[in-house]
C-alpha cells in the first residue's frame, strides 16, 4: 500500500502543477483584461473630452466669424483661424490613423495639437486601432469625417466673407444672410457632435460589458481552482504523511546499515547522544561503550602521536567560534584486536535557538586503505619528480653539446656562414635555458619567465658586450610563471628581437639602451622589447619580410595566439601581447 502511495504522488504532483500552471494563466489573462479595460476606459474617456474641446473650438470659431461680420474686425477672423487649429490637429490625427502603416508620432502630434491629455493620447490611440471594426467606432469615424468636412466648408466660408468685404461694402442684408447661414451651419454641427457623442457611449458600453463578464468568468475559474486544491491537498496529507512515516522507516534502515559511523556528542557534558550501529564493523567496539564511556573513551584508543593534537581541539569547545571549528580532523584509533586504523570525522556544529553551540554531529568513516594508497602514490610521484628532472637536465646538456658542435663548425668557414651558426647557437641556448629552469623548479612544470628573461638577456649582452660597444639592457618585468609550451616560443622570440637589436640598431652605435618589459594586459600578457638605435624603415612590413629571424618570430607568435605591433621614431618598440594557456 505504501508503495503504491508514493507511486501515485509523481501523477498527484504532475496534476497539480498543471492546474497551477493554469491557474497562473488564468490571474496574467485577469490582468490583461483589467489592463485594457482601464486603457480603453481612458482612450474613451480622452474622446469624451477630445470632443468637448472640439466642440468648443467650433463654437468659438461661429462666435468669432459672426462677430466679424458684423463688426468687420480682423482681429476675430484671426481668432476664428487660429481655434480651427484644434480641429484641424484632431483631422490629421484621424487621417493618420485610417492608413494601415501610420506613423504613430504624427497621430500622437496631430492629437496634441487637439488639445488633448498627453496622457490620454496612447490610449485614445490604442482604441482607434484596436476597435475600428466595431460598428460604434465605425460610426464615430464617419461622423468625425463628415464634421471635418463641414469644418473645411466652414474655414472656405469664412475665407470668401473676408474676400467679399475687403473688395467691397457689404450690405445688412447680406451680413443678415451670412449670419443666418453660420447659424445653419453651427446647428449641423451640433447634430454631429451629439452622434459621435452617442458612438462613443455606445462603445463604452460594449467593453464595459465584454471586459465586465470576462472578469467574472476568469473570477470564478480562479475561485473554483482554489477549492479544488485546497480539497486535494487536505484529502493528500494523509496518504503523505502515512508515505514520510514509511520513509524515516527506511532512513533509519539505512542509517543503521552504512558502514561510516553517525554520531551525536554533546558540548555541554562530553558524552554521546547517539552512535549508529556501525562502529562495531569498523572497531569492533559496541555502541554503548562510546555511549558510556564518553570522548575519555575515545582518547584513550586514540594514537599517541595525535592524542595531544586532538585534546588541543576539544579543549576549545567551551568557547569555539565558527571560524576556529575544523569541519574535519583525522587521526588513528586502536581497534579491539589491537591494529591501529586511519579514521577520516566530517564534523557540523549544531546551535541552539539563542545561536550558541550546543552539540556537534558528524560521520567517522575509515580510511585506512586511502592512506596506504597515498603514501603508495608519494612515493610513486617522487620517483617521477626525480626521472623528470633527469630528462630535463639531460636535454639541457645534449642541447649544449649541440651548441658545442656547432662552434666547432664555424673553424674555416666564411663570415655568413659563422653568423648564422652563431644564430643557430643562440636559438639552442635559449630552448636550453628553458630546460635549465624547470630542472631547478619545484613544479617541473612551470618556469619563472622573470627570471627566464633577466638570465637571457644577460646572456646575450655579454655575448655582445666589448671594450668598443658598451649598450645596457633594462627590464622592468614583472614575477609570473609559464609552462614548456609557451616558454620556448616566447624566449625564440625574445631571443630574435635582442640579437636583432645587438646586430642591426646598434650596428655603428657604441652605447645604447635595449629595454625589456613584460606586463599583465586583460587575461594575456604585453612584452615590449624597444631600443633607441637606428630606426627601423617607416615602410617596413614584418608579414613581406623574407628574413629567417622575421619568419620565426611570426611563425613563433601565431603558436602563443599573439599579435605583433611596431613602432618606429626615437625608439623602436616591438610589441607583442600574447594569450595565456589554461
Amino acid at each position: 500500500m505504501a508503495l503504491e502511495n508514493v507511486k501515485e504522488r509523481p501523477d498527484v504532483d504532475q496534476k497539480v502543477v498543471a492546474l497551477f500552471a493554469f491557474g497562473i494563466v488564468c490571474a496574467l489573462l485577469l490582468i490583461l483584461i483589467v489592463n485594457i479595460s482601464i486603457n480603453t476606459t481612458s482612450g474613451i474617456r480622452g474622446y469624451v473630452g477630445g470632443e468637448g474641446m472640439w466642440t468648443k473650438a467650433q463654437k468659438e470659431s461661429v462666435i468669432h466669424l459672426t462677430n466679424y461680420i458684423i463688426t468687420g474686425n480682423d482681429e476675430e477672423f484671426d481668432h476664428f483661424k487660429s481655434v480651427l487649429r484644434v480641429n484641424i490637429g484632431d483631422r490629421v490625427a484621424r487621417e493618420e490613423l485610417l492608413k494601415n502603416d501610420y506613423d504613430y508620432q504624427k497621430a500622437y502630434e496631430g492629437f496634441l495639437m487637439g488639445k488633448n491629455h498627453p496622457e490620454d493620447i496612447p490610449h485614445m490611440i490604442n482604441v482607434f486601432r484596436r476597435f475600428s471594426w466595431t460598428p460604434q467606432v465605425q460610426t464615430a469615424i464617419n461622423v468625425w469625417t463628415e464634421a471635418d468636412e463641414k469644418i473645411t466648408d466652414l474655414i472656405h466660408f469664412g475665407d470668401s466673407i473676408r474676400t467679399q468685404r475687403q473688395s467691397s461694402e457689404i450690405s445688412l442684408e447680406q451680413k443678415t444672410e451670412w449670419v443666418t447661414r453660420i447659424e445653419k451651419i453651427d446647428h449641423e454641427f451640433t447634430d454631429l457632435e451629439v452622434r459621435f457623442s452617442a458612438a462613443m457611449g455606445n462603445l463604452a458600453r460594449l467593453v464595459n460589458s465584454v471586459l465586465r463578464w470576462s472578469v467574472i468568468t476568469l473570477g470564478l475559474m480562479l475561485i473554483g481552482i482554489g477549492i479544488w486544491l485546497v480539497y486535494r491537498f487536505l484529502n493528500s496529507t494523509r496518504v503523505w504523511m502515512k508515505t514520510l512515516r514509511e520513509s524515516e522507516e527506511r532512513f533509519k534502515q539505512v542509517l543503521s546499515n552504512s558502514k561510516d559511523v553517525l554520531y551525536k556528542m554533546n558540548l555541554d557534558d562530553r558524552q554521546y547522544k547517539y552512535v549508529s550501529p556501525a562502529i562495531t564493523s569498523m572497531l569492533g567496539y559496541k555502541p554503548e561503550e562510546f555511549l558510556d564511556g564518553g570522548i575519555s573513551f575515545i582518547f584513550s584508543k586514540m594514537h599517541p602521536k595525535d592524542r595531544e593534537r586532538l585534546q588541543q581541539v576539544v579543549e576549545k569547545y567551551d568557547h569555539i567560534e565558527d571560524n576556529e571549528f575544523l569541519p574535519f580532523v583525522e587521526f588513528r584509533l586502536k581497534d579491539s584486536s589491537g591494529n591501529w586504523k586511519w579514521v577520516n570525522n566530517v564534523r557540523t556544529l549544531v546551535r541552539n535557538s539563542e545561536g550558541k553551540p550546543e552539540a556537534i554531529i558528524g560521520s567517522v568513516r575509515d580510511i585506512s586503505t586511502q592512506k596506504k594508497q597515498d603514501k603508495q602514490i608519494k612515493e610513486s610521484l617522487k620517483e617521477k619528480e626525480i626521472l623528470l628532472q633527469e630528462i630535463h637536465h639531460r636535454v639541457k646538456n645534449n642541447l649544449a653539446i649541440i651548441s658545442s658542435l656547432l662552434e666547432l663548425q664555424k673553424d674555416n668557414v666564411s663570415q655568413e656562414v659563422e653568423d648564422l651558426l652563431s644564430s643557430s647557437q643562440s636559438r639552442i641556448k635559449s630552448i636550453a635555458k628553458v630546460h635549465e629552469k624547470l630542472y631547478e623548479s619545484s613544479t617541473l612544470s612551470n618556469i619563472p619567465l622573470d627570471t627566464y628573461i633577466r638570465e637571457l638577456s644577460d646572456e646575450i649582452k655579454n655575448a655582445y658586450t666589448s671594450g668598443k660597444k658598451n649598450i645596457e639592457i633594462q627590464l622592468d618585468v614583472v614575477p609570473f610563471e609559464i609552462d614548456l609550451d609557451e616558454a620556448i616560443p616566447i624566449g625564440l622570440i625574445l631571443n630574435e628581437l635582442i640579437n636583432n637589436a645587438f646586430k642591426h640598431a646598434f650596428k655603428d652605435h657604441k652605447e645604447g639602451i635595449i629595454r625589456i618589459s613584460l606586463e599583465k594586459s586583460g587575461e594575456g600578457m604585453e612584452l615590449v622589447v624597444e631600443n633607441n638605435g637606428n630606426s627601423i624603415a617607416e615602410d617596413f612590413d614584418p608579414d613581406q619580410s623574407d628574413s629567417l629571424g622575421m619568419t620565426l618570430i611570426r611563425v613563433l607568435i601565431k603558436r602563443v595566439n599573439g599579435t605583433l605591433k611596431i613602432e618606429s621614431g626615437e625608439w623602436t618598440r616591438f610589441i607583442i601581447q600574447f594569450e595565456l594557456g589554461d
